[in-house]
């Protein structure tokens, strides 16, 4: 079905192409991509309503196959009763839509200026390496924050050592040996308890601050734990299937494409391994933090890898001038199955209360539960 519409697209495309040649004596020039705004501009003068559902589909599949080609767009919804959109960069469009919108109206936007739009939203390397350089000296700075580094001591004796893991990493038996990869986990909550129970642990963070934590932790225990600077979405320098276990507190919501941490991680996870993230709720995120006076009133779009606007408040659910992005459920849960991945759990914390006052932490919870706890399993290696 969907190779169908591809394939009917690639076809709407040529008949764009024959009908600019045939009835405009001209020739669609992806660099000129103003020549679409003035064929519209033509039709639209002709007002033949009949035609334009059919210029609609041709020009707007011609458009799309451009994005494809130019600004690594992709076609999605092919088997929906929509029009597909094209999608760049986590940012969902319609091209279809937009020339019909523009043959109806002159004022709508010109199709050159929603190309502009593509081309800003495809040049994001640069964006991503100045977020990853302002989230690692936000979470430097947040080296000696009791949120986010363990401060009390270790447990003591084996009983409350397991008492003390989560109980999803001892779904497969003992730590003992297990090889155990703990992502974006600085700061020595993770690491040196798995240490401490007998794993052979690897702390992955790009923050080395946040790892002296778990190098101080391990030394003080007597434990080995190893500490690797790299980001989530890079972990090249691990061969494949170098672990049985990853444990990945919430992250995610620091990097725009989670496809690539998820792709990554299954690499270096060997089959059947296991695999426990925690992630920001969507609609938590997409919502205001203080509330306005029932309820909480979503302000951000739901887009995948949408960026939002660095908090300025301390909350639990924003980290105050850290850039974060919206991940959608797609991409939380699909890009997770479809990078070889089966669900075996889901969680979402309880962090609600019924008594608690309007505009509270607990009392936004019972509407946007904050987070999302996710037990997987790789199934295979491609």
């Amino acid at each position: 079905m969907q190779e169908e519409v591809a394939n009917r697209l690639r076809s709407l495309a040529e008949a764009a192409v024959c009908h600019a040649a045939e009835q405009h004596d001209c020739a669609l020039d992806p660099k000129q991509l103003d020549i679409i705004d003035q064929i519209l501009d033509i039709e639209r003068s002709q007002e033949n309503n009949e035609n334009r559902h059919a210029l609609s589909l041709c020009y707007g599949a011609w458009l799309g196959e451009w994005a494809v080609s130019n600004v690594g767009g992709r076609w999605v919804g092919l088997s929906e009763p929509t029009p597909p959109r094209i999608v760049v960069n986590g940012v969902p469009t319609s091209p279809i839509y937009a020339i019909e919108r523009r043959l109806a109206n002159d004022r709508s936007p010109s199709i050159q200026s929603l190309v502009d739009q593509w081309i800003a939203w495809s040049d994001l390397p640069k964006i991503d390496a100045q977020t990853r350089s302002h989230n690692r000296s936000a979470w430097d700075a947040r080296q000696n924050d009791p949120r986010f580094v363990r401060t009390d001591a270790l447990p003591e004796n084996g009983d409350e050592v397991i008492a003390a893991i989560d109980p999803w990493l001892l779904a497969d038996g003992s730590m003992e040996g297990r090889r155990v990869l703990c992502l974006a986990a600085g700061g020595g909550t993770h690491g040196p308890l798995l240490a401490l129970a007998g794993a052979d642990v690897t702390v992955v963070d790009f923050s080395n601050r946040q790892m002296e934590i778990d190098r101080q932790l391990a030394g003080r225990h007597r434990l080995t734990v190893k500490t690797v600077e790299a980001p989530i979405d890079d972990l090249s320098a691990f061969a494949n299937a170098s672990f049985d276990i990853v444990v990945q507190p919430v992250s995610t919501c620091y990097v725009r494409d989670i496809a690539k941490v998820y792709a990554e991680v299954a690499r270096v996870l060997r089959p059947n391994g296991l695999y426990v993230s925690q992630h920001k709720q969507p609609s938590s995120l997409q919502a205001e933090v203080r509330s306005s006076g029932d309820g909480y009133v979503i302000r951000s779009c739901a887009d995948e890898g949408h960026a939002l606007p660095p908090s300025s408040e301390l909350s639990i659910i924003r980290e105050n001038e850290m850039k974060e992005f919206v991940h959608s459920w797609d991409a939380l849960i699909g890009s997770l199955c479809r990078s070889g991945f089966v669900i075996e759990d889901l969680q979402e914390p309880p962090r609600g209360d019924a008594w608690a006052a309007i505009g509270s932490p607990e009392h936004r919870a019972r509407f946007l539960p904050p987070y999302v706890k996710i037990k997987a399993r790789r199934l295979r290696h491609e």
